[in-house]
């Protein structure tokens, strides 16, 4: 008599002792007519799961019904679509009682479902990691659409909508969105990663119950109060822990200001932010940025106002050092000691530098070609190699690393639903994970590990740390301590009002004291300062650190030039723009700098 197919299937599966004990313990639920009629590739399926998660083997035992349609083996072979998602929702949400929480508790419930779904999909490697990265996001989409579309209704219900006056003083129904960073952004979510978000809203107003007249007056309830209450009530809303499970836990730390900052910002107050303190890390961010809830075109809206924030068409190459500082500091502080070479995402060689390699990539370059503008890590990367900016190995490289990097972090993500990107120190667990992916032999997935990281590293270490140029000379950062030198070097290079000369510089560099400036506004502010000084003359008698300037380009009154120079910064208003647009091109400040001497008139 031929062996039941779960006998031949079970104990070639990465774990068999576990796969045993949830299909006996299944077996005794409602699925086991099921179970006894099961083809093999259903029990290899079924057995890849419980191989591979605990968390998802119970949620399974809970909802036995959910094996028929859910982890059907012919369904899954190809990934679900966004149109077939909500479909799907909305027939679940249309069949259940119409309520506020009985919505959320079914749209809790869908999202088990579908990550029960696509986990059987990744371990049973029916999917590729690309497919499996995607229905995550698309997953994490619809669900933080569906919640913040349920909370609009029940506020707008209650307190009015919010509205803002036009230039001509007609009132417009104001666009809120949510925008989706790191991963989510990317379309790139894993099993029980945070998702990182910013609310915008698009003018200030008031609410109404209504759509206003021209003559009402705003009053009560600002935009800014709404929006506020409306972000706060999603985030608890996401989080919620209940009997049916989180949505996600919600990072909100990426937005202008951090924790420090407000939730919730008007596009102005965005656009005014990053032009005056906007630093290196906050580009990279914002190439991740995605519309996923609220108003998708006002989601646009915000897109095109950064664009040229975070694709610059110049820039400084001292951004590298930028950049590269930000990972030393990653594995410096939120590294654990003795996990660095075992953190697949923020160890070395993980899947953190492999997304710095892009994205810094396209910091540098997308500016002038667009091809190269894109919030997905893998095509962009192609992307790269089509333009000659990555050889064809090294792309390919990259590509097999990150994929390989991902699946690891997938397996032990999705074991027990936790946070955790750390391959772990016992033999055992390790041994299951080689196992996870397709490995027989520890040896060899440590090796392959290995390979793969150590070529990461070593294409990082090339893009953000190449030999480093000459030290340029440089001047003392904190003027305050170091004002006789300062005055010195300014005595030095003909100025004759010192005092008012070292305080018009203090204000180049530090600003006028009444407005925050960041550390990188100050940093470009003393790398443009020498250029300036060098066309100022020699004193005679006296020495300096910068080369005398060309016959052609000497400053006739540097007193003069510097306070013209101050009167134009003020007036310009944005610093942190200038400083950037002359610092990539010095030919331009020298150009505004000679003007200023040359010509009151102009």
């Amino acid at each position: 008599m031929p062996k039941p197919v779960w006998q031949k299937v079970l104990p070639k599966c990465a774990d068999p002792v576990r796969a045993q004990k949830y299909w006996d313990q299944l077996q005794e639920t409602a699925a086991g007519t099921t179970l006894r009629h099961a083809s093999e590739e259903q029990v290899r399926v079924l057995a890849a799961l419980f191989s591979g998660s605990q968390f998802l083997s119970e949620l399974l035992l809970v909802h036995p019904e959910w094996i028929l349609h859910t982890l059907n083996p012919e369904l899954l072979k190809q990934p679900r679509q966004v149109q077939g998602l909500r479909r799907d929702l909305g027939r679940q949400l249309d069949a259940a009682p119409q309520d506020h929480q009985n919505a959320l508790t079914q749209l809790r419930l869908f999202k088990q479902k579908e990550m029960l779904r696509i986990a059987a999909r990744d371990l049973a490697r029916l999917g590729t990691t690309t497919e499996i990265i995607q229905e995550l996001s698309d997953v994490a989409d619809l669900c933080l659409d569906t919640v913040c579309k349920l909370i609009w209704q029940q506020l707008t219900q209650r307190l009015g909508s919010p509205w803002h006056q036009d230039s001509n003083g007609a009132w417009s129904a104001t666009d809120f969105c949510a925008l989706a960073l790191g991963k989510l952004g990317g379309q790139e979510l894993n099993y029980s990663s945070d998702v990182d978000l910013i609310f915008i809203y698009a003018e200030e107003g008031y609410l109404f119950p209504s759509k206003p007249k021209k003559t009402d007056q705003g009053k009560g309830m600002s935009s800014h109060q709404f929006f506020t209450r409306l972000a706060k009530e999603f985030v608890a809303e996401v989080c919620r822990l209940t009997d049916e499970g989180m949505l996600f836990r919600v990072d909100l730390r990426l937005r202008p200001e951090g924790d420090s900052g407000p939730l919730v910002r008007s596009l102005q107050s965005y656009e005014n932010y990053y032009a005056q303190w906007g630093q290196a890390w906050e580009r990279m961010m914002l190439i991740k940025a995605r519309p996923i809830a609220g108003s998708s075109a006002f989601g646009a809206e915000f897109a095109e106002m950064v664009q040229s924030f975070r694709y610059p068409r110049s820039l400084n190459k001292r951004i590298l050092d930028e950049i590269a500082g930000i990972k030393d500091r990653i594995e410096a502080e939120v590294v654990r000691t003795g996990e660095l070479e075992r953190n697949v995402k923020l160890g070395r060689g993980g899947i953190r530098e492999v997304e710095f390699i892009v994205q810094t990539s396209q910091v540098m370059h997308a500016g002038k070609n667009p091809f190269l503008q894109g919030h997905q890590t893998l095509p962009v990367l192609q992307n790269l190699k089509r333009y000659k900016l990555f050889s064809r190995d090294d792309a390919q490289d990259l590509t097999e690393a990150y994929c390989f990097l991902r699946d690891i972090e997938h397996r032990l993500q999705m074991e027990n639903n936790l946070q955790t990107h750390t391959i772990p120190t016992d033999r055992k667990s390790r041994e299951r994970l080689a196992a996870l992916m397709g490995f027989e032999l520890l040896k060899d997935f440590e090796q392959r590990l290995q390979q793969h990281t150590g070529m990461v590293r070593s294409i990082y270490e090339r893009v953000l740390k190449p030999e480093s140029e000459p030290v340029k000379q440089s001047l003392p950062r904190d003027l305050e301590s170091h004002a006789d030198e300062w005055k010195t070097l300014l005595a030095a290079r003909s100025f004759r009002d010192v005092d008012q000369a070292f305080k018009l510089t203090d204000m180049f560099v530090n600003g006028p004291g009444y407005v925050h400036v960041s550390a990188r506004t100050v940093d470009l502010a003393l790398e443009l300062m020498p250029q300036f000084l060098s066309l100022c003359p020699v004193k005679s008698g006296q020495t300096s650190p910068f080369p005398a300037p060309p016959v052609d380009k000497v400053l006739s009154d540097p007193d003069r030039v510097l306070a013209r120079l101050d009167s134009f910064i003020q007036a310009y208003g944005t610093r942190a723009m200038l400083y950037e647009t002359w610092t990539h091109n010095p030919s331009l400040f020298d150009l505004l700098v000679l003007l200023f001497d040359r010509s009151e008139f102009l």
